[in-house]
């Protein structure tokens, strides 16, 4: 699988309700960025760093 695109508004609501989620009972709470870095590590990005002349996937 490739690269995947998501707006970003998108991502910034998937992020927020991720980070919501109760807490990891071994690692604590989850701050959204370090979902964002999840998610980029799966190859999946914001559309602000999508080509100017594509759209976004999603």
């Amino acid at each position: 699988m490739g690269n995947v695109y998501i707006a970003n508004d998108r991502l910034d609501r998937l992020t927020l309700a991720l980070a919501a989620i109760e807490p990891c009972p071994f690692t604590g709470k989850r701050e959204p960025y370090q979902f964002v870095d999840a998610l980029m590590a799966a190859w999946i990005w914001p559309a602000s760093v999508q080509a100017e002349n594509a759209k976004p996937l999603i």
